[in-house]
């Protein structure tokens, strides 16, 4: 039995990780099935289609991500529905199980790999443009991200509802956020009367496995500026430092994968189609949206019906590129390429995005030694045994920091900083500016930090972008398979840059703090030609460095926005509707009308939460009044 088990694990696919890994990972796939076992997954719909055609559904959903995985197993809770849940990679890899290796699928088969274009306003040391990484595969993003259990705060959720998106406020989401969490932590669970969390929800919440020194390190050093410690990140407070919650369960990744479909994958009423590719949506004689148009292994051409709805949850890159091949976009840009126009809304406008300015920190009283090819096979047996120990957790990334950079004691950040830490010798400072794509001046110079001590960088992270991008099909270019044009924007606005000097200057002040000078540590600047003539520590010099060094955190958002009917940069309404048209809704972060304070997983999948439930509304009144669209 378990030399099979073993055959069956060899059999998975494993997603091309860097060098290092490749024979730890197979050693790890042929004496551990328990990791990843073949049969978690929900089986592919896919090859059974083709042989026996496709049936009618009551709803399509379109991506398998943190929303579409949700909303998949809350519409099928009623029997009497059909889904269709149509996903354009597949399973996950063994490396998505591993919270330590989530970097290494970043420019494989189970990313989408966007680029951003490129510009001289940022992004400079980038030859290719930004790196977008999207999940490809079940799970989406959510599959591949870090895994940080990050809600934001009140204030942006109040913020929606003030401006016309009615039922979207505070009190309206937390419910939803509860709904699906499973809270493992005693101490957050039960914070206040257990007002911010739920404890029965498939989605399992909890701490990472780690004692790394230097989460008190940083946690020292923020009390020394004078802030203070969250109990609970997701709780009412919004600015101070605490521990990251992540999606994690037993040592493993708790994706919306896991959480939502495996235990639902026997429903007799979903049918799930992996490697199958959406090209766009059309509608019946009755001008209804219905009509899915896809390709099943990029070879066979297929459609299915909905009959009561099509849910697009493709992501804030790949539902507008969707919905604008169907028509339903600027009139600007479509019809001068030939795309017969529905709906002139404006889809792929509003592109928000957390940008990251990495400062990298040297800790010179650093005593660990480098790291070994030995260090690490040891904690692949360390990991195979307990599921605990380097490769479960993310050492210092487990300490989250909110500021805000105008006035200390408000009550809501304007920045965050994560934190990372290059272990001295390991070499992940290579992967880290491979898998980003910077040029070989801040690669070398980042790679010869690490050589002799260890570095922690601290990602300083604009929360609330002033900057708006946008997405679009490329002119004169329809081909679904040609990656849409991807404008983030960064620093258009000029408010952006100074938010960030002036973050960068709090998080040289936690530097500069007793217990990081305790453990001699010191910022060390890159070699970015353009940078090294001006005065270093200026302002000036930390602008051209941000233009420079520009990341993504990976939370664009926005490209659907939601808004009440008088709001014309809107494209969904307050139900997720999609304006003017019969037929859509759209389920995902791009309907975000402004990007939440925090990381972005945990709100796509309320919002999916939330969308269930009203559509679920939707469709219980239109059948007691008999009504179909």
């Amino acid at each position: 039995m378990e030399a099979l088990l073993n055959s069956q694990c060899a059999a998975q696919s494993l997603g091309p990780a860097n060098q290092l890994f490749a024979m730890l990972i197979q050693t790890i796939m042929a004496a551990q099935c328990s990791i990843s076992p073949p049969d978690m997954w929900p089986k592919d719909y896919g090859p059974t289609a083709l042989n026996e055609g496709l049936q009618e559904y009551d709803f399509i959903i379109v991506g398998a991500g943190s929303a579409g995985s949700v909303v998949a197993n809350r519409l099928s809770e009623n029997p009497d529905w059909k889904i269709l849940l149509l996903e354009a990679g597949g399973d996950p890899p063994i490396e998505s199980e591993i919270p330590n290796m989530f970097f290494t699928l970043q420019r494989t088969d189970y990313d989408w790999s966007f680029f951003a274009e490129s510009s001289n306003q940022y992004c400079q040391s980038m030859p290719e443009g930004s790196f977008w990484p999207r999940g490809k595969m079940l799970g989406g993003s959510g599959s591949m991200n870090a895994m940080l259990y990050v809600r934001g705060n009140r204030k942006d959720y109040d913020q929606w509802e003030q401006n016309g998106n009615t039922g979207w406020g505070y009190d309206d989401v937390l419910p939803y956020f509860k709904k699906s969490e499973s809270n493992r932590n005693p101490n957050v669970a039960d914070f206040k009367g257990g007002k911010y969390h739920g404890k029965k929800g498939p989605l399992n919440v909890e701490y990472f496995p780690t004692d790394s020194p230097l989460i008190d390190v940083v946690f020292k050093g923020a009390e020394e500026l004078g802030y203070k410690y969250l109990e609970d990140i997701n709780g009412e407070a919004g600015v101070g430092y605490g521990r990251a919650q992540g999606t994690i369960v037993n040592g493993t990744r708790c994706s919306p994968a896991k959480a939502f479909l495996s235990p639902i994958k026997d429903r007799p009423n979903l049918h799930i189609m992996k490697h199958t590719r959406v090209i766009n949506v059309e509608q019946d004689k009755k001008g209804v949206f219905r009509w899915v148009n896809f390709f099943i292994d990029e070879e066979h051409l297929r459609a299915a019906k909905a009959r009561k709805e099509v849910i697009i949850s493709a992501g804030s890159i790949n539902t507008p590129q969707i919905l604008m091949l169907s028509g339903v976009g600027p009139k600007s840009l479509l019809q001068p390429i030939g795309v017969k126009v529905v709906a002139d809304l404006p889809v792929g406008e509003n592109l928000q995005d957390h940008v990251v300015i990495p400062l990298y920190v040297k800790i010179n009283k650093s005593t660990a030694k480098a790291l070994t090819l030995q260090d690490i096979a040891n904690s692949y047996t360390q990991y195979l045994h307990s599921k605990d120990g380097f490769l479960a957790s993310h050492d210092v990334t487990s300490s989250l920091f909110f500021v805000n950079t105008v006035n200390l004691t408000d009550k809501y950040p304007d920045a965050q900083f994560h934190f990372f830490l290059f272990n001295k010798g390991a070499n992940n400072s290579l992967l880290f500016s491979s898998k980003l794509g910077f040029d070989d001046k801040v690669s070398n110079s980042l790679n010869e930090l690490t050589i002799e001590t260890d570095v922690m960088s601290i990602f300083v992270t604009l929360l609330n972008p002033k900057s708006k991008g946008t997405v679009k099909i490329k002119t004169m270019d329809c081909n679904p398979y040609v990656a849409p044009e991807i404008i983030p924007n960064y620093f258009d606005d000029a408010e952006d840059m100074q938010t960030i000097i002036r973050a960068i200057r709090i998080a040289q002040r936690l530097v500069e703090t007793k217990v990081f000078k305790d453990n001699e540590a010191e910022v060390s600047p890159l070699d970015i030609p353009g940078c090294n003539e001006l005065k270093f520590d200026s302002d000036e010099y930390w602008e051209c460095y941000s233009r420079h060094v520009t990341m993504t955190l990976y939370h664009p958002v926005g490209t659907a926005k939601m808004g009440p009917k008088d709001d014309i940069s809107s494209v969904v309404d307050s139900r997720l509707k999609v304006k003017k048209i019969k037929g859509i809704r759209v389920v995902d972060g791009s309907i975000l009308p402004s990007i939440v304070s925090g990381n972005t997983n945990a709100p796509v999948m309320m919002i999916a939460e939330k969308a269930s439930d009203m559509i679920k509304e939707d469709w219980k009144e239109k059948h007691d009044a008999h009504i179909e669209l």
